[in-house]
């Protein structure tokens, strides 16, 4: 299920657990909020929960009524993206390489994925020719 947030409702901590409470919307045909709780333990590509904020979108998976993993897909600005995206290893290449762009069609910054790079989201190939290059 893809979901938006629409506000972090609480970040817990020594006592209320390793988990962050979120108001979601389904995405991108935004129908009824809903509160959901997820575990640290289901963060596949998050670096913290407490760096999720409104306007990111998440793939969840459920198990019952648990979150059993929660991906981050695209988030409405660069920095929130590149801030709460997990580093992945990058191998060298000679050329420079596309790891986050600003998807048209999805209307969300979101990691680069595949060869050639694209929206995981939609497929939107990433743009090419000129570009702007920004230390990540």
């Amino acid at each position: 299920m893809r979901v938006v947030i629409r506000e972090v409702l609480n970040v817990g901590g020594f006592f209320a657990g390793e988990t962050v409470t979120l108001a979601v919307q389904p995405w991108p045909d935004h129908g009824p909020e809903q509160t959901i709780t997820i575990d640290d333990a289901a963060f596949v590509n998050i670096t913290a929960r407490h760096l999720l904020a409104p306007g990111m979108v998440l793939d969840l998976i459920f198990a019952g009524d648990r979150v059993e993993q929660a991906t981050l897909l695209g988030a409405a600005d660069h920095a929130g993206l590149r801030t709460a995206l997990r580093p992945q290893p990058i191998s060298p290449t000679p050329v420079p390489r596309v790891l986050s762009f600003h998807c048209p069609h999805c209307n969300l910054w979101v990691p680069a994925s595949g060869d050639p790079p694209g929206c995981g989201i939609c497929g939107t190939p990433a743009p090419t020719g000129s570009l702007t290059v920004q230390s990540t």
